[in-house]
């Protein structure tokens, strides 16, 4: 038989934050993190256990406790991934519209598409920070745009992110 552990509080949910909850788990362009932890959310506002729902979507009992916790804390502002350690990036959204402006727009001489390193002489930056601002950062209309007319940097080999501001 195993011991009761600690008494936790009850997770109450408001129906205006069941709403959003469930929107996102049903959106399709939600991102899948945010979408469990909604899920986590949702089960523990039935009452279940932490152990029960632990086991039931497949995640560590540790991390239900920590989203309990958030969400008591925070309510929905919680849930979202929070700011990462390191140095943030010096990739500003204005070198990321200048990157997209000159790939839409412009054409390289002797080419028929951008790469990373023409585009990184063309406009001053480095071929890596080309290469992660511009598949990274930049929203998902002017990647699809960029993309469909064949002007994307690696088009093949890069995917546009799961969620962004503008889906």
């Amino acid at each position: 038989m195993s011991r009761p552990g600690p008494k936790i509080p009850p997770l109450s949910v408001t129906d205006a934050q069941r709403a959003v909850l469930e929107g996102w788990v049903r959106r399709r362009s939600t991102a899948q993190a945010l979408a469990q932890r909604s899920r986590i959310v949702l089960e523990c506002a039935e009452g279940h256990s932490i152990m029960e729902v632990s086991r039931r979507l497949g995640v560590s009992p540790d991390t239900v406790r920590t989203l309990r916790r958030r969400f008591l804390e925070r309510g929905l502002d919680g849930l979202p991934d929070e700011p990462r350690p390191g140095v943030p990036w010096r990739i500003t959204d204005a070198d990321v519209e200048r990157v997209m402006v000159k790939t839409l727009e412009q054409k390289p001489k002797n080419a028929t598409h951008w790469s990373t390193r023409p585009m990184a002489a063309a406009t001053g930056m480095s071929q890596s920070a080309i290469s992660r601002g511009t598949t990274t950062s930049a929203p998902c209309s002017a990647q699809s745009a960029a993309k469909t007319a064949g002007n994307w940097p690696n088009a093949q080999a890069t995917a546009p992110p799961t969620a962004c501001n503008g889906c």
